[in-house]
């Protein structure tokens, strides 16, 4: 008599995960992950790790999801709510960030959203998404393009690209992040719904004076001929918050003096200088559902040039739209305030405005 071969159900990632954490919008939970994570427990396989490792050169990718408590409960559990799920919304930080930059922006788009899973990541090479070599690490290997392949790889490895079943998606990126948006593999995305929101995006291909800075300043801090490594904490990092970062709240600049410290001098220099090298985009069809906003004050993304840019890419004046303030015209200070503060809200509402375009189709 042969012996029946008992088979394990490998269990779904988002039933894999920290502790809940109580977010910044009533009801509204999350629960952190990593892939590194998710393989040691068996949940994704060691070749599709390995895979994401390969492509990306990242040595993990971790993140945050949300949700809201009543919309798992009402699903039945949390692996029934990722089924269920009406739309997928992703948040991607910037250069020098993490996932906590967006404060609590997700918390309130997953509120007024709650049957959409809202997933905040950290992606290239800073928090807890460093690369496996970073002193081997090449502009190319850290761009705005390479960014969104590695976002791609890291969605298809949870199933949520490119499997049967098809999430209607939509992208939130600020500067870099924002950047990473107009570099999406529209063959990959082919019969899926996506949208995207670009928040200032780093994108200075028509900014030759910032372009050609971000490239110097990048190269020299690599070759380390620009700045002793002393002077680059102590010189570099007070600059890049006084000029971009001064209209944020404390918490965001001090979530970015953490990102500066802790990661590697290469990854700081490489994704800087990749901002200086960025590519024209191609794109085979119009820009559907994509939003740009920006600030007007803003001294990474000048405005009259990424206006220029838009332009020449196809943009409408539908689709693109100034805000007052700087770089973080959606995170509020003491003296930033009275620009910032009714920001937050508008892009709520645009968000929104995406998800409902998206799942449309």
């Amino acid at each position: 008599m042969k012996r029946k071969t008992k088979t394990t159900t490998r269990k779904s990632w988002i039933e894999v995960s920290s502790p809940l954490k109580a977010e910044g919008a009533a009801g509204v939970y999350s629960a952190t992950y990593s892939l590194e994570e998710l393989t040691r427990r068996g949940t994704i396989k060691d070749e599709a790790f390995d895979s994401f490792k390969r492509v990306t050169k990242l040595a993990d990718l971790s993140w945050r999801a949300l949700w809201t408590r009543g919309a798992v409960a009402k699903a039945g559990g949390r692996e029934n709510f990722l089924r269920q799920a009406r739309a997928v919304i992703i948040f991607i930080h910037g250069w020098d960030g993490s996932g906590a930059i967006w404060e609590n922006l997700p918390a309130h788009v997953c509120a007024a959203e709650n049957d959409c899973l809202i997933l905040v990541p950290d992606v290239n090479g800073f928090g807890g998404s460093p690369f496996a070599k970073p002193d081997r690490l090449t502009p190319d290997q850290c761009s705005p393009q390479a960014n969104m392949r590695a976002l791609e790889k890291w969605l298809s490895t949870l199933k949520l690209l490119g499997a049967r079943r098809e999430y209607p998606t939509v992208f939130v990126g600020h500067s870099m992040g924002g950047a990473t948006l107009f570099y999406l593999n529209e063959r990959l995305w082919s019969g899926r719904t996506v949208g995207r929101y670009a928040v200032a995006p780093a994108l200075l291909l028509n900014d030759l004076t910032k372009k050609s800075f971000y490239r110097t300043l990048g190269a020299g801090i690599f070759a380390g001929n620009l700045l002793a490594l002393d002077k680059l904490q102590n010189q570099f990092a007070p600059f890049v918050i006084n000029q971009l970062i001064a209209g944020a709240s404390k918490a965001v600049q001090a979530e970015h003096k953490r990102i500066f410290k802790k990661t590697h001098k290469q990854t700081i220099a490489r994704t800087f200088d990749a901002m200086g090298q960025a590519k024209k985009p191609s794109h085979g069809r119009e820009w559907n559902r994509f939003r740009v906003i920006l600030g007007h004050s803003d001294r990474l993304v000048g405005v009259s040039p990424m206006l220029d840019l838009l332009a020449s890419l196809g943009f409408t004046s539908r689709q693109v739209r100034v805000a007052l303030g700087d770089h973080y015209f959606f995170s509020v200070s003491r003296s930033s305030q009275p620009l910032h503060a009714a920001n937050r809200e508008i892009m709520l509402e645009d968000i929104r405005e995406l998800v409902a375009e998206s799942v449309k189709g």
